[in-house]
């Protein structure tokens, strides 16, 4: 796969703005903000620019520039939407002999809500409803939130006074086993990973692929991982000494840690706490970071949080699949070094984000994603059983 430009394009107030030579957007399967960054030196549209000033809703959209053109027609429906969201930055540099540079960058829809707490919400307290449900009614945004996991009612979610949207329901997301990933349309997606694949695999010395940084540690992992905490029913030892443990095999030390559970939970929900830590640490051994010089898989489809990719690289023994958990799509152009169209890629096992453990890098299989959690599930905080 020959390297491709890509003609972004950032819509503000229906005026399509284009020729921006630095563009950097990042999505990460952890963060619920997409974040972006795009310079232009003396643009055509500097009138047009003063719109961003004004923190306005813009759109980043993206289509492969097969003309070589660097610009050109744009129409929505022939491009591909990288983020929606606005700007929290607008920078203008103003030289000599006219020379003018724009630069904006900020967030997708959901920066609002990691930066400021609900105010609208009467008692800031929520009672029997799923995750999906506590978000919807603690949206006072419009950032809109979807699930493709199933889900279970939670007895009360209650907020802390001047937190942030997104501390309270993070929270609530860890102790469910859940990711909270941005959208390119600026919702939220509440996900694991490891349920769709990308076309092709990522192969040591082929295209698309420029470099790899491989990583095998064990500075995260831990063994015992063990849960503390009380429920608010009952006096006795099973609710106000409660403990949960899992292990690690992989680890071959002795290295503890200790959670304290947050909110009031039954021993099941303590257990899911503890083995979603327990996957998460433990799929942290394996990171590649590969650089690919396109924003595509061989599909032609932008590359995905989440999704699982082939990864091999013979010289250093791996060859299986792993997950997406960061993007950075970067174009910069121009010659030189740092110059070009690419995509620097974080990989990871699919258990660090929720999947199930990886197989090898031929397998086309469905994961059984969230398996290992118990995704069709326990009772998301009702009566513990006698």
């Amino acid at each position: 796969m020959s390297a491709t430009w890509e003609i972004v394009t950032l819509v503000v107030d229906g005026q399509a703005l284009q020729g921006w030579q630095q563009v950097s957007v990042t999505r990460s399967a952890e963060a619920a903000a997409i974040s972006f960054s795009l310079v232009a030196t003396n643009p055509a549209w500097s009138q047009q620019a003063r719109l961003l000033r004004r923190g306005k809703l813009v759109q980043i959209y993206t289509a492969p520039d097969t003309e070589g053109q660097g610009f050109g027609s744009f129409n929505p429906g022939d491009a591909d939407l990288l983020c929606t969201g606005y700007v929290d930055d607008y920078d203008v540099e103003i030289g000599a002999k006219g020379h003018r540079e724009v630069g904006v960058s900020g967030r997708s829809k959901a920066g609002d809500a990691i930066d400021c707490p609900p105010a609208k919400h009467k008692t800031g307290r929520v009672e029997n409803k799923d995750l999906k449900g506590v978000c919807d009614e603690f949206d006072e945004w419009g950032i809109g939130f979807k699930a493709d996991i199933p889900l279970k009612k939670l007895r009360d979610v209650q907020t802390v006074p001047g937190e942030s949207f997104f501390k309270t329901v993070e929270r609530e997301a860890r102790r469910i086993g859940a990711l909270l990933t941005g959208q390119p349309d600026g919702s939220v997606k509440i996900t694991r990973a490891g349920k769709t694949r990308h076309a092709g695999a990522l192969v040591e010395g082929q295209s698309p692929v420029t470099k790899w940084k491989l990583r095998f540690s064990i500075q995260n992992k831990r063994s015992p991982i063990i849960v503390r905490g009380q429920t608010a029913r009952g006096t006795g030892g099973k609710a106000l000494r409660q403990e949960e443990r899992e292990e690690d095999p992989s680890v071959e030390r002795y290295r503890p840690e200790i959670l304290f559970n947050e909110g009031s939970d039954t021993a099941k929900e303590l257990k899911r706490r503890a083995k979603w830590q327990q996957l998460r640490r433990s799929g942290s051994g394996v990171t590649a970071s590969p650089c690919v010089a396109t924003w595509r898989d061989a599909g032609g489809k932008l590359w995905e949080p989440g999704f699982l990719v082939a990864a091999r690289v013979p010289s250093e023994d791996l060859d299986q699949d792993l997950a997406i958990k960061t993007i950075s799509f970067v174009q910069v152009m121009g010659e030189g070094e740092g110059a070009g169209t690419y995509a620097d890629l974080v990989l990871v096992e699919p258990r660090t984000l929720g999947g199930a453990k990886s197989g090898g890098g031929s397998s086309s299989g469905d994961l059984d994603t969230g398996s290992e959690l118990g995704a069709d599930g326990e009772d998301q905080g009702g009566e513990e059983e006698p």
